[in-house]
């Protein structure tokens, strides 16, 4: 059982779940198999097995007393149950008749014989309490609340041993805290749960082995002396994230095949909680785990604060200190060392039994370098800084550096000059936002939007603006790059490919994906700051960047996925073999435009020629305005395997489409397009 309590910073949680791993594999990993704790699991091989597989977990008393005799017959020191007794078995009705009133007796005597020293602890929350006749036999010492506290990414790393409840300002005990006053050991508010080997290899066994084990010595060895915890270790319940996963669990072989040969009862073979791919653990280990971590003594103490805010000082000097006295490359290599020697002292602090928080000393390095760095520029490289602080926040650093190279900067209020514009959107967006919530579709948006821009920069070009799911980018501008019609056509193909390859693993995967349409134009274009006296952007506006926009919208109609203009066209001729898809009139235009599709460039052979020369024959039959003639062409290609069958399928629709077509204007060869 789990409830929210306040999180904590989230870089932290991760440096923290490294200094575990990173502590096991330096001083290797310790036994947690003498602790003061055996958690017991209602796990699947005992809900399986006969004497329990007709049983409903909520009319489990009787089997919990069964157990609660036997432990404490043994030895046992007490029995928490992380579990909250709501049902009420003299509840149950049958017509008038309430069969099983007295089913719950054998557990209300267990109950009622150990509530003076309360031996026996039932879970409880704020909200949800045992049903009336356990609370009421329970007593206050049988009482104890069920939460642990989630860190960031859903981790587990502290428990708290009480908690005080706003309703009441009244502080009650947890089930850990319960559990170490049974073992007589002081607790304190908080656990850190940085453990030192795999929780699951705290001592544990499947109820069903509990239960039908005979033996008295062995029952004996195993729960004299200790608490014993007992809830769900199904699949479907009570998991979490627990801070251990970076140790090896050498633990692993030993739960499968435990699984694989059922094995003697009295052999009290740990159960099942997790396999190689699971990264949570049952919910009741955690409660065992914070019992451990003070009853054992690993429970790491948290350091005094001036210890954590000197080490934030004294790095953040440190990397300042560079930032005047290396080049930036040095300087970046300096400042992983001084993080790593930070995170050193944090484990070996770690080592002696000593919590140090280190997020913000590790955090201030890069921002102390980095500042280090902006006085050094604005004090020392005045030359190159008017470039860096122009282009810096929204170029990739290849092109900045290319632009102080060249000594070249371009003439702010706008220049005119050939580029080549691509605009690529993603579809699929609208049906998406129906059915997830805002944060976790923007979250996946921007991973599609993040691998698109990288591309683009990847080869030579500039992300101008993100338009909501759609992309705008130009190619030759604000630096020189030679080929840009070719560069941008290789990015959209390969753009393509990776939004593809995300797309199928995110369907495999069950959530939202998305496809992707480019458009791409290439013509002389204004480049420059447009904006304000206030804000300014760096972009680029003219007749070039419309036609890139209303190609973007055409390969929904025209069976492809990029779309590109003539002038890029005659720029890529020589590098592609290109398909003239048709000849469009696009909002705002008179006459008609000649679009095509790049196709494979390392396809050149003689069917592809052939193929290409049969759709462009087609192509001037449907220009001639006989329909049906061009329609028969198109779908003649439609049955072959080649890149342009889908071309060809959605020009065989648009001709008999077009045939139906009524209008006062004649036909002119040209395809009136709906779209943008």
């Amino acid at each position: 059982m789990a409830t929210t309590l306040p999180r904590e910073n989230i870089f932290q949680g991760w440096i923290s779940d490294l200094m575990v791993g990173a502590r096991a594999a330096v001083f290797g990993v310790d036994t947690l198999e003498n602790a003061p704790v055996l958690v017991v699991g209602e796990d699947k091989r005992s809900l399986d097995h006969p004497r329990l597989a007709n049983i409903p977990r909520a009319l489990f008393s009787p089997i919990y007393a069964e157990l609660g005799e036997k432990l404490f017959e043994h030895g046992a020191k007490g029995m928490v149950l992380d579990i909250i007794m709501a049902f009420d078995s003299k509840d149950l009705k049958v017509g008038d008749e309430t069969p099983l009133r007295r089913y719950d007796v054998p557990f209300l005597k267990l109950l009622r014989a150990e509530q003076k020293r309360g031996r026996v602890v039932l879970g409880r929350s704020s909200e949800l309490l045992p049903a009336r006749r356990f609370t009421q036999m329970a007593g206050e010492l049988g009482l104890a609340m069920v939460p642990v506290t989630f860190d960031t990414s859903n981790v587990i790393r502290r428990a708290p041993s009480w908690l005080e409840l706003r309703e009441t300002e009244s502080t009650y005990p947890t089930l850990s805290g319960r559990a170490l006053s049974l073992l007589e050991v002081d607790a304190p508010q908080w656990v850190n749960l940085m453990p030192r080997a795999p929780l699951t290899t705290l001592p544990s066994a499947s109820l069903i082995d509990m239960l039908e084990c005979g033996d008295p010595e062995a029952i004996r060895e195993l729960v004299e002396g200790r608490v014993i915890f007992l809830g769900g270790m199904l699949p479907s319940e009570d998991r979490l994230r627990t801070p251990d996963q970076l140790i090896r669990r050498a633990d692993l072989e030993t739960q499968i095949q435990a699984t694989t040969a059922p094995p003697e009862p009295c052999a009290f073979v740990p159960p099942q909680t997790r396999d190689a791919q699971d990264k949570t653990l049952p919910g009741v280990f955690i409660h065992a785990a914070s019992v451990d971590a003070v009853a054992s003594g690993w429970h790491a103490e948290p350091a005094l604060p001036f210890a954590e805010y000197g080490m934030v000082f004294l790095a953040a000097f440190i990397a300042a200190y560079l930032a005047f006295h290396l080049s930036t490359w040095l300087g970046n290599v300096a400042m992983v060392v001084l993080i790593g020697g930070v995170f050193t002292v944090a484990v070996l602090a770690f080592e002696t039994g000593v919590y140090l928080p280190t997020s913000w000393a590790i955090a201030s390095t890069p921002i102390a370098l980095v500042v280090g760095y902006g006085v050094r520029i604005r004090l020392v490289d005045r030359k190159s800084n008017l470039i860096r602080r122009e282009f810096g926040r929204y170029l990739s650093p290849v092109l900045v550096q290319q632009m102080i190279d060249q000594n070249q900067l371009p003439q702010l209020g706008g220049e005119e000059r050939e580029v080549t514009v691509m605009f690529a959107d993603l579809t699929g967006f609208t049906a998406a936002s129906e059915v997830l919530e805002s944060a976790r579709l923007v979250a996946i948006l921007n991973r599609y939007l993040d691998a698109i821009a990288e591309i683009v920069q990847a080869h030579g070009g500039y992300v101008d603006k993100f338009i909501g799911d759609a992309v705008m980018a130009m190619f030759n501008a604000p630096a020189d790059v030679d080929d840009h019609a070719f560069r941008a056509v290789t990015a959209a193909q390969e753009i393509i490919r990776r939004v593809q390859e995300m797309a199928a693993a995110d369907q495999a995967a069950g959530e939202p994906h998305f496809d992707i349409k480019v458009g791409i134009s290439t013509g002389s274009s204004t480049v420059g700051n447009v904006g304000s006296q206030d804000r300014v952007n760096y972009t680029v506006v003219g007749e070039n960047v419309n036609l890139a926009a209303r190609f973007e919208s055409l390969p929904s109609v025209l069976g492809t996925r990029i779309v590109i203009g003539p002038r890029a066209a005659e720029r890529v001729r020589d590098r592609f073999v290109l398909l003239r898809l048709v000849s469009v009139r696009v909002k705002g235009k008179t006459r008609g435009v000649d679009v095509f599709a790049p196709l494979d460039p390392r396809d050149h052979s003689d069917s592809l020629a052939d193929l290409c020369a049969r759709y462009e024959a087609a192509l001037v039959t449907f220009e001639e305005g006989t329909f049906d003639a061009a329609a028969e062409a198109w779908d003649a290609l439609t049955g072959i395997d080649w890149p342009g069958a889908e071309p060809a399928k959605a020009m065989a629709t648009q001709s008999r489409l077009q045939k139906l077509r009524v209008s006062d204007t004649p036909w002119d060869g040209v395809l009136e397009t709906q779209v943008k």
